[in-house]
């Protein structure tokens, strides 16, 4: 009997030593015994809410991930809108400094207007044909903010009426 209480306890002992649980402890290696350890102590669960943990902070990754893209995305389109306004506004003065070009052009050969006074201006023109070539090869490289660009414009448009007015 006394061998029997003896085994007995040992039995108990090595059970509750079993029944510990070790986040630690694959549930899925040990075989039988280690399967019906890792269901006594809880093992299976506390692997599976470890992954279920690991799981959301997946998707909360995720989803920060993806409000991040939507608002670099809309970044992105809200710059390229404005380059796009800068692009018409820069397409219009072009067109302007072609006819003034021609204009100048048509002083050039025209026999009231003196030598010095279209030199002077084809002087200014060209001068404000490299401004503007400037100035689009800034915008297209995005060298300037939205404020530099509209100061840079309205400069360029100044320069266009004062060119325009002599």
């Amino acid at each position: 009997m006394a061998f029997i209480r003896g085994y007995a306890s040992i039995l108990s002992l090595l059970l509750l030593g079993a029944c510990a649980t070790d986040p630690t402890n694959d549930p899925r290696g040990g075989g039988f015994f280690g399967g019906v350890r890792g269901l006594a102590a809880g093992d299976y669960e506390a692997r599976q809410q470890g992954l279920q943990g690991q799981r959301d902070d997946s998707l909360n990754q995720l989803r920060a991930l993806r409000e991040e893209g939507a608002y670099l995305e809309s970044e992105r389109q809200m710059k390229a809108d404005e380059v796009a306004e800068q692009r018409r506004q820069l397409a219009s003065l072009k067109a302007r400094n072609r006819a003034l070009a021609k204009r100048v052009d048509q002083l050039r050969r025209s026999k009231s207007a003196t030598e010095q006074r279209t030199a002077e201006l084809q002087r200014k023109q060209q001068q404000l044909n490299r401004d503007i070539q400037e100035f689009e090869v800034q915008l297209d490289k995005g060298q300037l903010s939205v404020a530099q660009a509209n100061s840079k414009r309205l400069s360029l448009e100044r320069q266009y009426d004062a060119i325009k007015n002599l």
